[in-house]
């Protein structure tokens, strides 16, 4: 099996299983550490920086990987390409699971985001117009399609940038 294959396969599957459990893990934490005062969107955003770290991860592993069956050379090019195609499969991974959270999961979940920013917002004393004119775009955000649009591109464009970096590393000296 190509290596920009197993390692997006394996690479989206855990990305996605932290997408999953980002909400559970941190949002006890929040409730049992900081007493529910850090708002949901911050929780979703830790998630998300813990996300591209296992990106990176795995698309290094696979630039690895590309290296020793190709006993031990890799051009740049050969790294950056192995790279991204790590990062655009497990961009369509996390979207696929990203779409069955917001859809099967969590049906609910722009609801409770909406929510949960006018809570912040209400807290932080502003008012009522501004709150609902800042709503309509937090609802456009956390509705569904963005949330998958969000992951793809994401996804695609960190792993895109982080091949481009870590091909530099990974690539050998004739």
């Amino acid at each position: 099996m190509k290596s920009f294959i197993k390692y997006g396969l394996w690479t989206g599957i855990a990305s996605g299983l932290w997408g999953l459990a980002t909400f559970k893990v941190i949002g006890w934490l929040n409730t049992v550490a900081f007493h529910g005062s850090l708002p949901a969107a911050n929780v979703r955003s830790i998630g998300g920086l813990f996300s591209i770290v296992i990106l990176v991860l795995g698309i290094a592993w696979g630039m690895r990987e590309a290296r020793q069956q190709n006993e031990g050379l890799l051009s740049y090019g050969q790294a950056v390409k192995t790279g991204v195609l790590v990062a655009c499969i497990t961009a369509i991974i996390v979207g696929v699971f990203t779409l069955l959270y917001c859809t099967v999961i969590n049906p609910s979940y722009a609801d409770f985001m909406v929510a949960d920013a006018e809570r912040t917002m209400r807290a932080a004393g502003k008012a009522p117009g501004e709150i609902a004119q800042e709503l309509e775009s937090v609802r456009k955000q956390f509705s569904t399609g963005s949330q998958v649009g969000q992951a793809l591109i994401g996804q695609a464009v960190v792993g895109s940038l982080a091949s481009l970096i870590l091909g530099a590393f990974w690539r050998t000296k004739k």
